[in-house]
């Protein structure tokens, strides 16, 4: 730990190299050192203070994992009171560690048995369901680990999607940084996947402050022979696609109900559309004029009205009758007054994951159509 802070200072205090750093090695640790600034003797990753040694982390977590009531907090809680500080090189893996080791947590006394409910006999259609969404996840899952597994490395910005099967992609790297000890920074797409992710106790950054992104994973709700995608059922395309453009690759992961030879042919809800409020009139009204079909506002469930994007805008799902030139359609959509963005994803996806029905994982790279 000692160590690699002493790299990073050095590097950017006199620009010096360890002397046993090969080309490679330099190139890693300078891309890391970029994630740190310095002030005076101190190194801040962002705006928490980046611990030295491990005996000045052990002290700090001490101090916060005692709550001023009194109260020691848990794992969680204990992250996310360190994170929003400090940060030093294998804190996820070493407040995971300590938290169980403390002595007063040791001895908490455990919590009662849950009372069991009988449940209720289910139908059939219920049964079918329920068998059909566990293959659903265990595909989502094979897809999601198969991806985090062979793309990401250690000292990586990496950019994380939003929807259902990202769920799988967080787990799955959080559990390579507790046994790797690897050093990730998470880029989220949406204010959902942020939660997720610092609630997992992985590190955020800002896309404004780190502008260039290894990777970015992320699902999609429907995938075509070109690897052209549909995305935005969750209602986070514009940030989405901002993370895929600013990521030197973007992988996308999915279960096999998702692969289609064309666009359409298994997603029927429709591409979406984000515009601003005043707009969704006129450009409903555009699309529909110039490609047919019906572009409706998305209407919101839990709540009265229409669903509302993390950016404050509407949502248009565009059900399309008939097949298209998708980067043409994509941009004349783009350029209508109103539109901040589609969920087309065009000439975006380097390689998808497919978790397939039968327990393997296909794989659809565009080096190989």
């Amino acid at each position: 730990m000692e160590h690699k802070w002493e790299e990073v200072f050095n590097l950017l205090s006199a620009g010096v190299y360890p002397p046993e750093c090969v080309k490679s090695q330099k190139y890693t640790l300078k891309c890391y050192a970029s994630k740190f600034t310095l002030q005076g003797e101190d190194l801040f990753f962002e705006d928490k203070k980046a611990v030295k040694s491990r005996e000045e982390a052990r002290a700090l977590f001490e101090e916060f994992h005692i709550a001023p009531n009194g109260k020691h907090l848990g794992i969680g809680k204990s992250r996310r009171a360190l994170c929003a500080k400090y940060y030093w090189f294998g804190m996820t893996r070493d407040i995971d560690k300590w938290v169980p080791e403390c002595d007063k947590c040791k001895t908490r006394p455990l919590a009662l048995a849950p009372i069991k409910i009988k449940k209720l006999a289910r139908k059939p259609l219920q049964i079918c369901r329920a068998v059909l969404n566990k293959k659903v996840e265990e595909a989502k899952k094979r897809a999601a680990y198969a991806a985090v597994d062979y793309h990401v490395k250690d000292n990586q910005i990496v950019g994380i999607g939003s929807g259902s099967t990202i769920v799988h992609v967080i787990k799955r790297l959080a559990e390579r940084v507790r046994k790797e000890n690897l050093n990730v920074f998470c880029v989220p797409t949406s204010f959902q996947t942020r939660l997720l992710i610092q609630d997992i106790g992985l590190m955020v950054i800002d896309l404004n402050r780190h502008l260039e992104i290894d990777v970015a994973i992320d699902g999609a709700d429907e995938v075509d022979s070109e690897l052209n995608l549909i995305k935005g059922g969750c209602g986070c395309l514009t940030q989405e696609k901002i993370v895929a453009s600013c990521a030197k690759s973007f992988i996308v992961i999915a279960d096999y109900r998702k692969d289609s030879s064309a666009l359409g042919e298994q997603w029927k809800k429709g591409i979406p559309v984000e515009v601003i409020p005043m707009a969704y009139v006129p450009v409903s009204r555009a699309i529909q004029s110039q490609f047919g079909g019906s572009a409706d506002l998305r209407m919101a469930v839990s709540k009265a009205g229409p669903v509302v994007t993390d950016n404050g805008n509407f949502l248009l799902d565009w059900r399309f009758d008939q097949e298209h030139n998708w980067s043409a359609v994509n941009t004349t959509i783009k350029m209508m007054p109103g539109v901040v963005d589609t969920g087309l994803f065009i000439n975006l996806a380097e390689r998808v994951y497919f978790g397939m029905e039968d327990g393997t994982v296909k794989i659809r790279d565009k080096n190989m159509l």
